[in-house]
């Protein structure tokens, strides 16, 4: 299908009112688009302020909000109504135990059947954008090896006991990674079938960058953990390997960059992750970055642990290692450095009372 462009017509964005889901909307709007901004509860400020701020600013589009459900039939039909695009950034997460594994693996199938079902129905969508993730790539492999585009996270899983849909309902990790690939394939398959529109994923891994309502610190995502460090608590989230970091900005931007690409097609696929080396951190580094940007807090580190394995390896285990070329040389995206995408976490979680510094 052909490249989009906002005289086209509106576009609508699931999910809206979310982490990644907001900053879409910002990057379409930024664009020139008409955005149809799609959240389960129009009547939670929380989660609808920061979105109609958006009609306030300086950026060229304008945005309208709609209610509807990921989880019913139908919901989606008026939204996307005369839509050219849909970017599905909506699905179930498991943060702070807001869905079990079995719910996180059904809604975001069986949500996504129901976008889709939409999309048909709509019969204007020329692209689809599909938020799957980082999860949908990393598969077991050796410390130092990098990751692409080319990787599944059902890569290498022959024998390996860990990766089995008998699992989905204990396992909230191996059943959000296994959703993620069996959906991004469902998504590229309908629309072939379908004939009328491409579908594009983007994969992003560990998502930091401003936050624009309180609603976008779930507990135990990335910037929550952050969060807990500007306050000196130790971070025990992924504090064995590396924090691969990518803003939350660049993935709204890269969005926007599919719809207008001229080189992206059904099928195509780029991870959202570090730039360069510079935004693969472990918790040390992160600790050490933090406590540069805000030397009037004391910054919490790793646990103690840390220092038996660097002393014994000579660092962390090396994973996971990516980097976002793909979508910069084709799109041409242009990345925020780390040390903004960290500032800008650390002051709006401030700003907005999420963090109060010890």
């Amino acid at each position: 299908m052909p490249a989009v462009k906002s005289l086209d017509g509106p576009v609508a964005v699931t999910g809206a009112s979310g982490y990644v889901g907001s900053h879409v909307a910002v990057a379409l709007m930024k664009h020139g688009y008409t955005v149809h901004a799609c959240i389960t509860d129009l009547n939670n400020p929380d989660k609808t302020e920061h979105l109609l701020k958006l009609n306030r600013s300086d950026h060229l589009g304008h945005l309208e909000l709609f209610s509807a459900n990921l989880l019913e039939e139908g919901s989606y039909d008026i939204p996307f109504t005369n839509c050219i695009a849909i970017l599905h950034a909506g699905t179930p997460m498991g943060y702070g135990g807001a869905n079990n594994p079995r719910q996180i693996y059904d809604g975001a199938l069986n949500g996504t059947k129901n976008v889709l079902n939409s999309v048909k129905k709509a019969g204007t969508v020329k692209r689809f954008i599909y938020t799957s993730s980082f999860s949908a790539i990393h598969h077991p492999m050796s410390s130092g090896y990098i990751f692409t585009e080319k990787d599944w996270a059902s890569d290498n899983r022959d024998n390996d006991p860990s990766w089995s849909s008998n699992r989905i309902d204990e396992d909230g990790v191996m059943a959000y990674a296994m959703a993620k690939v069996e959906t991004e394939r469902m998504c590229y398959d309908f629309a072939e079938k379908d004939g009328r529109f491409d579908v594009i994923s983007v994969c992003p891994i560990a998502v930091l960058g401003p936050l624009l309502s309180k609603v976008h610190n779930s507990v135990d995502s990335w910037q929550w953990w952050l969060g807990r460090m500007l306050t000196g608590i130790t971070c025990k989230r992924s504090w064995n390997v590396l924090w691969n970091i990518v803003d939350v900005r660049d993935i709204g931007e890269s969005q926007a960059l599919m719809l207008e690409s001229k080189i992206s097609k059904n099928r195509s696929r780029y991870q959202l992750c570090a730039t360069d080396k510079s935004g693969e951190l472990n918790v040390l580094q992160l600790q050490a970055h933090l406590q540069k940007l805000f030397p009037k807090l004391n910054v919490g580190g790793p646990p103690d642990e840390i220092h038996a394995i660097i002393n014994k390896y000579g660092n962390v285990y090396q994973t996971p290692l990516a980097h976002c070329d793909k979508a910069r040389e084709e799109l041409g995206l242009e990345t925020h450095s780390i040390d903004d995408t960290l500032r800008e976490t650390g002051q709006t979680m401030i700003d907005l009372g999420l963090v109060k510094p010890a």
